[in-house]
């Protein structure tokens, strides 16, 4: 079993001290905060974000949630880091908000609210002048944990989902029209003895509708979930190293390895080799430190970052998955000594940006735009700035071919000038054919969409 611990150890008048440098080959950009903003618990304003490229504009922004509102940012330039806009969020001291965005749309949700709470959709094409809601409606969600869209099947995947009709563990929703989702059905939870083998699914990850599912103190299920009629359970990681309260999972990028949290102080992350899904191996585990507690980690090329609470901001090199090792971070809740318990301080991080600037979110501390070192980043498989891809012929009539230094796991997609998915398919190789006798002559756009952001660019359909 491996571990890695990262501590710095200082000797002060001969004793042994305990301390961490507040960041290492990570620096601070930009930080927004409002500590007049209202509070839960005395000290917590903010929780979950996300970020959002405009490919059209070329503008980065974040998505934040405080306990009131739903925040808008441009940080295309995070010198000049601007609030562009604030939405009211449904629901008033709301302790949790989630968002996921889909084409130029972004889905909130929340729970742990004062007040009732609904599932939101703004508009995010007019960005940085306005952003428009287009949905709000407590009929799919009064109450949701945590949100997923996986952008090939049009699907959103809602956690721990209170509605008028009843409660469920997860509801799986059609995002066909992404102004008007719908519910598809609710996931069929197994039964054992009469008994469900779980009651919720906290937070989930799906890749091709193989869904990835953290069940609290219940473990981890993977469920296929192509045919929603027919969910079939392919696999469990129900005992474990270091087993608490299973939060969240991601994949890498091959689909060969399978990273978690549990979300409780001290335990660890964990990495398992899930190629033979019916019998998952434990792999490593890794941590900040003995006391520390991941929330939310993302496996980006061969990255792993990290929020991790009192930690802050953790990054580790994971390219060999048995030896993860750590190499930059930026605690955003400084206090010295630390002490640890509860939650304080990293809730969300977010590194799919194309200019591979990450953004963070600490509960008392605010907003904040981070770089980490450039050769660090070069350990990432897929970087925008080297990437490209070429289109021809253009204009083309019935077929558009595509090749560029891509890689698999990418999805092409041919938008309208109202920005409306026409075509969208899974990217197999470098290379690329593309059916378009059935669009209607004009012009349109090819955006190539990666885990890491999208590249786009414009032909005519003549």
């Amino acid at each position: 079993m491996k571990r890695t611990v990262v501590i710095l150890l200082l000797f002060i008048s001969g004793n042994l001290v305990f301390a961490q440098q507040q960041f290492y080959r990570m620096r601070k950009l930009a930080q927004y905060n409002n500590p007049g903003l209202p509070k839960v618990d005395g000290t917590d304003i903010w929780n979950d974000l996300t970020g959002y490229f405009d490919p059209l504009t070329n503008k980065e922004y974040i998505i934040a949630g405080g306990t009131d509102s739903v925040y808008f940012f441009d940080i295309t330039i995070p010198s000049q880091m601007k609030l562009v806009d604030v939405e009211f969020g449904s629901a008033r001291l709301a302790r949790n908000r989630d968002f996921e965005t889909y084409k130029h749309y972004v889905y909130c949700v929340s729970d742990q609210s004062a007040t009732a709470a609904a599932l939101q959709i703004f508009d995010l094409q007019y960005l940085p002048d306005s952003v428009h809601k287009v949905y709000q409606s407590s009929e799919l969600g009064s109450s949701t944990h945590t949100i997923f869209i996986e952008s090939v099947s049009e699907r959103m995947y809602m956690c721990i989902n209170k509605k008028s009709s009843g409660s469920s563990a997860m509801d799986i929703i059609s995002l066909t029209n992404p102004e008007l989702p719908v519910l598809i059905t609710a996931l069929k939870v197994p039964t054992m003895n009469g008994f469900p083998l779980f009651n919720s699914v906290h937070e989930m990850y799906a890749r091709n509708d193989t869904a990835y599912l953290s069940c609290g103190n219940a473990g981890l299920y993977i469920f296929d979930l192509r045919d929603t009629g027919m969910q079939t359970i392919l696999g469990s990681i129900t005992t474990y190293p270091d087993q608490g309260y299973n939060h969240s999972s991601m994949l890498d990028k091959t689909g060969r390895y399978l990273m978690f949290t549990d979300e409780n102080e001290g335990l660890d992350i964990k990495i398992f080799d899930i190629k033979n899904l019916a019998d998952p191996k434990f792999v490593s585990q890794f941590n900040s430190n003995a006391h520390a507690t991941p929330h939310n980690a993302f496996w980006v090329g061969d990255l792993a970052y990290v929020s991790s609470y009192h930690d802050g901001v953790r990054v580790y090199d994971v390219k060999d998955p048995g030896n993860p090792k750590a190499v930059a971070w930026y605690d955003t809740h400084p206090d010295m000594p630390e002490i640890y318990g509860g939650y304080k301080g990293c809730w969300g991080v977010y590194p799919y940006l194309p200019s591979k600037h990450i953004i963070a979110s600490d509960l008392t501390n605010g907003i904040f735009v981070f770089e980490i070192d450039s050769d660090l980043v070069g350990l990432t498989a897929f970087n925008l700035n080297t990437t490209h891809f070429n289109i021809y012929p253009n204009p083309a009539n019935e077929l558009l071919y595509l090749n560029g230094n891509f890689t698999a796991n990418a999805t092409v997609q041919i938008l309208d000038l109202q920005s409306k998915v026409c075509i969208q398919q899974q990217i197999e190789a470098e290379s690329s054919i593309i059916n378009i006798a059935d669009l209607s002559p004009g012009a349109y756009s090819v955006k190539l969409q990666t885990p890491q952001g999208a590249i786009v660019k414009k032909f005519i359909r003549w």
